[in-house]
């Protein structure tokens, strides 16, 4: 059951799944016109594992978008009745509309999100699983109790990938044919083509503990490369810290320092504030970026 709710999460949806998937038939077409600027949606959300066809979470976009769009409308009109009476209209369709792209946005890129989120964890697990599958099988394990081992295992999305693959091969189908399912429709390319290198390796009639071997070697070649190019790119990252957190700030203040001398410069302290608001955002910023640039592989 938990399972089918985590499939038919969509962020800010605060109404019952089947309440938005019948609202979301009201704009079927819209959701039809909007798919099309969506060409990938369909293989985001598969690989996403969310329990919708690209038109219907189109049509439940669209929903979204009106539903905060008129609550945008509603709670800006009424901040504005009290405070800006004489423009209450114009700010109420400003809120609308700038909350209901918002939510669209949010909700549009939420499968591409997700399947990163995804792509990472597998990622972050995976030398680690094909190292644990190297020594089982070496020391005469099948390569199906070796797949069971890393699905039973602390592995996170990946432990969630072999139990697919465990659950197909106990119910007859061959382990290669297994293998191609969850590789087909993974996002993470390490994780498809650590996958394929196993499944060529078997209809071959290779050594599977040869293959895993070779396969690991090659992961931490990967690794090391992505570690070298991330401590490349923190150069450029200090940079842009020291120009944000300390550089912006201490000629900012210089500057308005030097202007609030002048007697017709009415500099009050609500541009301090300002400033010290854009400097917490960009630090956000600058961790959001500095988490993005680090390599899955690392662990």
């Amino acid at each position: 059951m938990e399972k089918i709710k985590k499939s038919e999460m969509i962020p800010f949806n605060i109404l019952p799944v089947p309440l938005i998937k019948n609202l979301s038939k009201r704009f079927w077409g819209l959701g039809i016109k909007l798919s099309k600027f969506f060409p990938y949606l369909k293989l985001e959300l598969a690989q996403a594992e969310l329990l919708y066809d690209e038109k219907e979470y189109s049509s439940i976009i669209v929903t979204m978008t009106v539903i905060y769009g008129l609550l945008g409308f509603v709670i800006a009109t009424l901040f504005s009745i009290r405070f800006f009476p004489e423009i209450f209209l114009l700010t109420g369709l400003i809120g609308g509309i700038i909350l209901g792209v918002f939510v669209m946005l949010q909700v549009a890129f939420y499968p591409k999100i997700k399947g990163k989120q995804k792509i990472r964890e597998i990622e972050r697990n995976l030398i680690f699983a094909l190292r644990t599958m190297t020594v089982e099988i070496k020391s005469g394990v099948s390569l199906f109790d070796a797949l069971n081992i890393i699905a039973e295992g602390d592995y996170g999305a990946l432990s969630g990938e072999f139990k697919k693959a465990v659950k197909e091969i106990e119910t007859g189908t061959l382990e290669e044919v297994a293998l191609e399912k969850i590789a087909r429709h993974n996002p993470s390319l390490f994780f498809r083509r650590s996958i394929w290198q196993i499944i060529n390796g078997m209809k071959a009639g290779a050594d599977v503990s040869t293959v895993m071997e070779e396969l690991v070697q090659t992961m931490i070649r990967e690794e090391k490369l992505q570690i070298t190019r991330y401590g490349n790119s923190m150069k450029l990252l200090s940079l842009m810290y020291m120009m944000l957190g300390v550089i912006i700030p201490a000629l900012g203040i210089t500057f308005l320092i030097v202007l609030s001398s002048f007697p017709q410069m009415q500099l009050g302290e609500l541009l301090f504030w300002m400033l010290l608001v854009f400097v917490i955002i960009g630090e956000f910023m600058y961790l959001g970026i500095l988490k993005s640039k680090t390599p899955n592989l690392m662990g």
